[in-house]
């Protein structure tokens, strides 16, 4: 198992976004009785279900509460939540450079990722192009994800098989691209409408974890 850190394993908190949304799918569909993934798809806007529809505002609700974002009178009849709505992947387009950034700080503070000396430059080199490649793999619907053209990430598994790098950093580092994401979520949840943001992280995640399969098949194929 990859080792633990304790940069890399930090636990978020009771009321992080991570923990709030974690799992919002499943415990609907066990109330509802009915499979995650039509949840899913109705999140999504590829099916219609009032029903599955009125829980998932109910449950966002709840989680706005926990998360001190109360809604006014006047959202609560429908009205505008917030003039200043800004979709995730239009944020983290706006923050690729912060991101990297991050991510850079993350690695180097990671025993197993930095036991491998590259340069800086080689290091990040891989991951903008793959964070600009999941915020455009976002727009398709799961099925269309599995089949779409994944070259950064393949390329990326690639790169790492040449450098020395193990198949659990390559892992590790596709980790540490979510917790960069989901930590630029949080600090700028006041203008992200969670009705969308609960979508967005489903969206993003999945592109993610495609990518991460990509990246490694490659990385294997390579050795």
């Amino acid at each position: 198992m990859y080792s633990d850190n304790s940069n890399t394993n930090v636990k978020p908190g009771i009321h992080s976004p991570q923990n709030l949304y974690r799992g919002l799918y499943i415990r609907i569909a066990r109330k509802l009785s009915v499979d995650p993934s039509y949840v899913s798809r109705v999140a999504r806007g590829d099916r219609r279900s009032s029903e599955i529809e009125s829980a998932l505002r109910q449950a966002l609700e709840e989680i706005d509460r926990q998360l001190g974002r109360n809604a006014s009178p006047a959202e609560s009849k429908g009205a505008p939540r917030n003039p200043t709505v800004r979709p995730l992947k239009i944020l983290v387009k706006q923050n690729r450079s912060r991101i990297r950034k991050q991510w850079l700080a993350h690695s180097q503070a990671d025993s197993n990722l930095k036991r491998v000396k590259i340069s800086l430059q080689k290091r990040t080199a891989p991951i903008v192009p793959v964070l600009d490649e999941t915020i455009k793999v976002m727009d398709l619907s799961v099925r269309e994800m599995k089949t779409a053209s994944m070259k950064a990430a393949e390329q990326h598994g690639r790169l790492r098989q040449s450098q020395g790098f193990t198949a659990m950093a390559l892992v590790e580092e596709y980790n540490l691209v979510r917790r960069c994401v989901f930590a630029l979520a949080q600090e700028h949840l006041p203008q992200i409408d969670p009705h969308l943001l609960i979508q967005d992280l489903t969206q993003f995640g999945e592109a993610l974890d495609l990518q991460t399969q990509r990246a490694l098949g490659d990385y294997l194929a390579s050795a």
